[in-house]
């Protein structure tokens, strides 16, 4: 029987990590003589899209003076967006090194070929070294914030492995293929320990806008820990308002034996009869009046296609006052009766069924526009760097640093190897 403890933070950030190893034995027995590979959540530095700073800083004391060798502390950024470039803007990189820790930027990597789920994917050749091939002499640790995910329900321990994957990899299972995929990434690299950040919840999905954060922020101060990964996620999917069955990759990979995702066979240290609320996973919605949206009838992929680029709508929207006129047509079976009579402005069409159904029939219908096709379910970068056109907004615009600083940055990046695919940064 796992055991998955839900500790609240009533004294130091420190004392409560501690307490949580305590409940295994210790962190010590643990780490100690090892190298420990922290993997965080930070797919972005929009306000409360990463773990927060302070649980990172003690996360690597409670390591370090449990005797591990070396402590890094890793992530590979959401499409879109450059690791680097978020570590510098949220200050997790001073906090690193200040702790002796160092920082890995896995779009930085070098890559080999693995295996996951039946496909040929890249992977850290760092992270197969020494989590793979040279497991017994280092300790996973996975850090997830704590957040509703509007495409996978929650995003937590199982969905933070995401980020191993390189951005070129991402948009291929980025679709109803999602929740299986996450599932055998897991099957693939299992943290040792995971570590839920729940100082604060994130809802109504995992990319919050900074313009109303209120809506999206519930103080928890909480920490919820265990090293069965599943277990650990599915407790805290429970203190969110969620069941299981409707969390599809932990359910798939509790029922392949990967972990458990059965609560009465947990054993919970710590009250979670208090958490009553059910907290939406879905988007607010607040997009621009003079935006067209024409959605396939048969079929919208909330895992790709349909909602990343609605979330991007409504953030270059809401939160830089981004707006159209525009069109957007993503999904497969599209009534071409909406498509007769569409705003002024471009058409963007998102994803591979749009485009087979419906490209041609766009570019013969309207030779004068401008049509951009994304040939991909989830290719981040290129719909929101065409949003970004589409609206007159600027990359500098979106990053909260001076633009010498960011492209010394992106440089620097850009240097060290990095695989990011990002929007122009000019």
């Amino acid at each position: 029987m796992p055991t998955v403890v839900i500790e609240d933070i009533k004294d130091s950030l420190y004392h409560s990590i501690s307490n949580i190893f305590d409940a295994f034995g210790g962190a010590e027995g643990l780490v100690k003589d090892k190298k420990v590979f922290i993997k965080i959540n930070g797919i972005d530095f929009r306000k409360q899209c990463y773990t927060s700073p302070e649980v990172i800083s003690a996360a690597i004391n409670v390591m370090t003076n449990a005797g591990a060798n070396k402590v890094y502390v890793m992530e590979n950024s959401t499409q879109g967006n450059i690791t680097r470039l978020i570590f510098k803007v949220t200050g997790i990189d001073r906090i690193i090194t200040e702790r002796g820790a160092k920082p890995i930027y896995l779009d930085e990597q070098k890559p080999v070929e693995v295996s996951i789920g039946g496909s040929k994917i890249k992977f850290p050749e760092i992270l197969y070294d020494n989590l793979i091939v040279n497991r017994k002499d280092n300790f996973y640790l996975s850090i997830p914030k704590f957040k509703t995910h509007s495409m996978a329900a929650v995003t937590l321990g199982v969905k933070c492995q995401m980020g191993f994957l390189y951005h070129r990899d991402r948009p291929t299972k980025h679709n109803f293929d999602l929740h299986q995929f996450l599932a055998d990434i897991y099957a693939f690299i299992k943290p040792d320990f995971t570590i839920i950040d729940g100082i604060n919840a994130i809802i109504h999905g995992h990319y919050p806008l900074e313009k109303k954060l209120d809506q999206y922020l519930v103080p928890l101060n909480i920490l919820i820990g265990g090293d069965d990964t599943v277990a650990v996620d599915t407790v805290g999917a429970k203190i969110l308002g969620y069941d299981i069955d409707e969390v599809k990759h932990l359910k798939i990979a509790s029922d392949a034996g990967l972990g458990c995702g059965d609560l009465s066979q947990i054993q919970i240290k710590g009250d979670i009869s208090r958490y009553k609320t059910r907290y939406s996973c879905d988007i607010i919605g607040d997009f621009p009046e003079d935006v067209k949206i024409v959605e396939g009838e048969e079929r919208a992929c909330i895992e790709g296609c349909k909602n990343n680029t609605l979330m991007v709508l409504e953030m270059l929207y809401v939160d830089y006052g981004g707006h159209g006129p525009f069109n957007i047509v993503y999904g497969k079976g599209i009534d071409k009766k909406q498509l007769e009579n569409l705003n002024g402005g471009p058409i963007l069409v998102v994803g591979p069924c749009a485009v087979a159904e419906v490209g041609g029939y766009l570019s013969e219908k309207y030779p004068d526009k401008k049509i951009v096709m994304v040939n991909f379910h989830n290719a981040l970068a290129s719909v929101t760097g065409t949003l970004m056109k589409f609206m007159k907004i600027k990359s500098m615009d979106v990053v909260p640093m001076n633009p010498i600083s960011t492209f010394l940055v992106f440089l620097n990046a850009k240097m060290h190897g990095t695989t990011a695919q990002t929007p122009p940064i000019i």
